[in-house]
């Protein structure tokens, strides 16, 4: 690994490693992504663990430019990693899977920071993860979000529970010289045990704009999903990691947890009190709206019933006009009569027209509403569940 005295003078301010395996599609929003970035002065290290990249995806580069690399065999996700490292040149690295994306503003956010401190030489965004589904063309469509990772730093959480994805982590490049690159015993938690080495090097920074985006497949096929927190071999991989670093834990680590837990705890117990209240405030709006729906539908029964009278009082009107036409000598009078109650009953009905079409609207939009579109179909079930 070069040192920062060593890099080329020409050397971008960041190095963006990018790992793919055989994902062309996904790939492709990756490197769009990376092309949006408001910042430019980037390189990216795209580190090729398996399959072809189609010819036209790397025919406009993002920043400054592109080195497309192979991870020496048997390859895998974390000697991907450390190929694109050795191959960095940047003064700050960030970390970039192909499934997943970076927002415009993502490296701009990070580094604006890093270059402003004197302090803090790792920082990390906050991360959206979004659900996947597969549809049934064979595409992926962003689904429900799932999560946002944006919790503070605690190192000593750290070392029982990673909430940082590196996607959206930035730390100087020379920090690998002094912690070592990523741990190749490790296919599944390889970024956690790199976090932690760096956390014994340097404080972290979160910076609180979600700058990034992690998706997570409904199909099973992200390592996360594949291999989710109980599954065995998460678990045996987890082990490895606590007993790799038991020896930085202590009772202080231990108290700082359940202070954090305790904090999680009361953070989710203000949550739900805040959420009944508001669905309270939702279930008045829905009885309110309920109340005025009564109404409205009374008043277009009465309007429409209306309408009705005034149609049967003008069949009978021209009936009793038919049978005075054909016994009196003044036709053309009672045809005068005979239009005039028409324009008027027209008049007459064209303002009840008016007034249901209002009522109608005024019904619609309490259909719409927030309150209506939540509960209704929670009291719908209710009502046919307690039959």
């Amino acid at each position: 690994m070069r040192s920062v005295l060593d890099q080329q003078a020409d050397a971008p301010r960041v190095s963006v490693l990018l790992r793919t395996k055989d994902r062309p599609g996904f790939l492709a929003e990756a490197l769009d992504s990376l092309r949006r970035q408001t910042f430019t002065d980037f390189e990216t290290v795209l580190v090729n663990d398996g399959g072809p990249i189609p010819a036209g995806l790397l025919e406009s580069a993002p920043g400054r430019a592109i080195r497309v690399l192979a991870p020496p065999p048997p390859g895998g996700r974390t000697r991907t990693l450390n190929t694109g490292l050795a191959a960095a040149r940047g003064t700050y690295v960030t970390y970039l899977d192909d499934d997943d994306l970076y927002l415009p503003g993502h490296l701009a956010t990070l580094v604006r920071f890093l270059d402003g401190s004197g302090e803090y030489r790792a920082a990390y965004t906050s991360v959206r993860q979004l659900e996947q589904v597969l549809g049934d063309d064979g595409r992926y469509r962003d689904g429900r979000e799932i999560t946002v990772y944006g919790r503070p730093f605690d190192a000593a959480r750290l070392l029982y529970k990673n909430d940082i994805p590196l996607i959206g982590l930035a730390h100087h490049r020379a920090l690998v010289e002094e912690v070592g690159t990523f741990d190749e015993t490790f296919d599944q938690f390889e970024d956690w045990d790199f976090l932690i080495r760096l956390s014994a090097r340097t404080r972290f920074h979160h910076l609180p704009s979600v700058t990034a985006v992690y998706r997570l497949r409904n199909d099973v096929s992200n390592i996360t999903a594949a291999q989710p927190w109980h599954s065995g071999d998460a678990q045996m991989a987890r082990r490895r990691l606590f007993e790799k670093h038991a020896g930085r834990r202590s009772a202080s680590t231990e108290m700082a947890l359940v202070d954090s837990l305790e904090t999680d705890l009361y953070t989710l117990r203000d949550a739900a009190a805040a959420s009944r209240a508001e669905a309270e405030v939702l279930r008045q709006g829905l009885r309110e709206a309920r109340a005025e729906a009564d109404t409205l539908r009374q008043g277009l029964a009465e309007a429409r019933a209306r309408i009705e009278a005034d149609q049967a009082a003008l069949a009978s009107a021209a009936a009793r006009e038919a049978e005075l036409r054909s016994s009196s000598a003044d036709s053309a009078r009672l045809t005068e009569e005979s239009a005039t109650r028409e324009q008027a009953l027209a008049v007459q009905n064209a303002h009840l027209r008016s007034e249901v079409e209002t009522l109608n609207a005024r019904l619609e939009q309490i259909y719409r509403s927030r309150a209506w579109r939540l509960f209704t179909p929670w009291w719908k079930l209710k009502g046919f569940l307690t039959r």
